[in-house]
């Protein structure tokens, strides 16, 4: 959450900042931000026009692929800070290989050409999902985790968790041979400015027979807003090659549906799922779906992630960076007021 003494966000003012993933959710968040903090934007889109958070803002865009080193050189001209942001967020096996391409390979690339073109510092955004957890943690009180929680999922036939797990590799492996780097793990981020509505879903369930069910597994919600901030203080105040999970208040499943629905006016979860019925569903429908040549609707990565009951603690961060979260409900609230203002929900 912001403070009033912005003195830490000085070396931003003017600098030339490179952003990848500037169309989405936190990326449009954390350009918005460097804007209003006087940096020079550059931002390399694949095509997509910017955000309309974006438009009219002075946002350069570098129209090309992560996958091409002439088009990183060109971004990379001149920039003293990268962010990358831009990821494949899928979550089921058949997205392998575009997965590996755009989050370990072009990861890869970008760490490369960053430390070629000397860069102060590359931020580079995990995820919470990479942070190890028992496999077990699907009862009792939420598991603790931090950045010391070593990640755990090869070998489960993942593919979000170990692709963002192996650009991290990369990142540090660049580290070695002179990058200045850092990396986050945002979690579950609310909050206004999803253009790309990918959390509509869950504002639209509590008017839907999907909403009256939840799992019972745990979230640690955080604001976009907060989580953008959080990549700018990690981008001045962050330590070379340390991670910084960038997390917020925890809420098991049940209780974020339930505040989902008291913003939209919808009803909460009426039943709980143990994880052995969330995982079986999540084979058929998974096995369904690849007969049939579609995503699943849920797949047993989504279902074993959304099963969990752990508690991923910021207290890094807090004490490294100044990070701060605001309430869940405030930013369950603001996604829904803005959800409501563009006439997405009904």
């Amino acid at each position: 959450m912001a403070t009033s003494d912005e003195s830490w966000a000085e070396p931003l003012r003017g600098a030339r900042v490179l952003i990848t993933g500037a169309t989405g959710f936190l990326g449009s968040a954390m350009a918005e931000q460097l804007c209003d903090r006087g940096a020079v934007v550059r931002a390399l889109v694949r095509g997509d026009e910017l955000p309309p958070n974006l438009r009219g803002r002075d946002v350069q865009s570098v129209k090309g692929s992560l996958l091409d080193a002439a088009t990183l050189d060109r971004a990379l001209d001149g920039v003293t800070y990268v962010f990358h942001v831009a990821a494949d967020v899928r979550m089921y096996r058949a997205a392998w290989d575009e997965a590996f391409r755009s989050n370990v390979t072009a990861t890869k690339l970008l760490a490369e050409r960053s430390a070629a073109a000397k860069v102060r510092r590359l931020v580079y955004t995990s995820s919470g999902s990479t942070l190890g957890k028992p496999h077990d943690a699907f009862d009792g009180p939420p598991r603790p985790v931090d950045e010391r929680s070593e990640y755990n999922f090869d070998g489960l036939g993942w593919v979000y968790p170990p692709t963002k797990f192996q650009g991290e590799q990369a990142v540090l492996e660049a580290c070695t041979r002179g990058l200045d780097a850092v990396i986050t793990h945002p979690t579950a981020i609310f909050g206004p400015g999803d253009w790309k509505q990918n959390l509509l879903p869950l504002y639209r369930a509590p008017k839907q027979l999907l909403g009256r069910f939840a799992t019972n597994g745990t979230r640690s919600v955080c604001d976009v807003r907060d989580v953008a901030e959080g990549h700018l203080r990690a981008a001045v105040l962050g330590v070379a090659g340390e991670r910084y999970a960038l997390a917020g208040e925890v809420l098991s499943v049940r209780e974020l549906m339930s505040e989902i629905a008291a913003a939209v006016g919808g009803r909460g979860p009426r039943w709980v799922l143990p994880a052995p019925a969330v995982l079986g569903l999540a084979r058929v429908i998974e096995a369904a779906a690849a007969l049939r040549g579609r995503p699943p609707l849920l797949s047993r990565e989504m279902a074993m992630q959304s099963c969990f009951r752990v508690a991923i603690s910021s207290a890094k961060a807090e004490r490294a960076l100044g990070y701060r979260s605001r309430p869940a409900r405030e930013s369950i609230a603001d996604g829904a007021a803005f959800y409501r203002a563009q006439g997405w929900l009904a």
